[in-house]
């Protein structure tokens, strides 16, 4: 295709400046790349649909990149495809045949054929996008943003004392990971670990014996980095709907120089990292327990996958991934 100039991007930019949303971190990226960039947030409009056919009109992009999305209906993707000139692109973050926890809809599933290349986390559900009318499709890990987790950061003695842990959780409350985390408590009452999220002090009970260990309600940005870097192991639970892929999580762990202990994927084992050498997996309760044990004995082997994990995961910066992808769609190389 042609030099790229110009790019609108179609996401949820959010209201608060403390809440990370992926349409940010790529529109800010593509800011440093050179390009001359603008945005849409969909979620604000309520004519959403007609509002970004004329902010196309007006700005005439090069290309669109859609971020989800998942309120653009099929037809409008259509009229867009027709009617403009602009390269169609869509992440998409979740799964998008995740209907049942409201993460898709028929919206994103009827404009697959339109697309000209659909972004997609994991590499099992290519096949699936591409059987549903997609042609192209490209695997494009979630990444971080380099911008959101400096190098250095400063924490101070109150900081590391209220932060401190043997083991942090950071994510919203489901019924299994309060199932995970209670059987890991019962088998090591004396684990210091904290839990930061949403919904886990409305939903657990108040006997719970997870009571005591709940910290505050979700934290991002630099309070979420000093949370990880003052606990010794940060636990990753992953959703159904990421199946045997991986999350933000994975690399924002790593990133934050710290070090990951996840439930058992196979992009996180072997496509994305080396087991054992960047990060640490589980399967079960019992595998989970004993390698909390070991890691927080063994220091060494500890501090070994932190720096290893920390340089593995510097593959995965936003900007490198996006530039990447760029001089991909500018060369004309043929799709993954």
């Amino acid at each position: 295709m042609k030099k790229i100039k110009k790019i609108l991007v179609v996401g949820y930019f959010g209201n608060d400046s403390n809440i990370y949303t992926y349409a940010k971190s790529f529109y800010n990226n593509f800011k440093i790349l050179s390009y001359k960039v603008s945005k849409f947030d969909y979620r604000k409009s309520y004519f959403c649909n007609i509002s970004l056919i004329l902010k196309i009109f007006f700005t005439k992009p090069d290309l669109i990149f859609f971020i989800k999305a998942e309120k653009i209906s099929h037809r409008t993707i259509n009229i867009i495809k027709n009617k403009f000139q602009s390269f169609l692109v869509n992440f998409y973050p979740d799964n998008p045949f995740s209907f049942w926890n409201g993460n898709s809809n028929s919206y994103v599933l009827n404009s697959f054929p339109f697309y000209d290349y659909f972004l997609i986390w994991s590499r099992i559900l290519i096949p699936a996008i591409k059987s549903a009318g997609c042609k192209k499709v490209y695997y494009f890990p979630f990444a971080y943003d380099q911008e959101i987790f400096p190098e250095n950061i400063s924490i101070n003695d109150d900081e590391k004392e209220y932060y401190d842990s043997d083991v942090c959780f950071i994510g919203t409350w489901e019924p299994l990971r309060e199932k995970w985390l209670t059987n890991l408590c019962k088998s090591l009452p004396d684990l210091k670990l904290l839990i930061w999220g949403n919904l886990w002090d409305k939903k657990i009970s108040k006997n719970s014996i997870l009571k005591s260990r709940l910290k505050d309600d979700a934290i991002y940005g630099i309070k979420m980095i000093k949370a990880f870097r003052c606990s010794k192991i940060v636990l990753n639970f992953i959703r159904e709907q990421n199946i045997e892929s991986h999350n933000m999580r994975t690399f924002e762990v790593l990133a934050s120089k710290s070090f990951l202990l996840t439930q058992r994927t196979y992009e996180q084992k072997k496509l994305l990292f080396k087991e054992g050498e960047s990060l640490e997996c589980f399967s079960d309760v019992d595998e989970l327990i004993i390698k909390i044990k070991f890691y927080l004995i063994e220091k060494k082997a500890c501090n070994k996958i932190i720096n290893n994990g920390y340089e593995e995961v510097k593959k995965y910066k936003l900007l490198t991934v996006l530039k990447k992808y760029i001089n991909f769609l500018e060369q004309g190389e043929s799709s993954e």
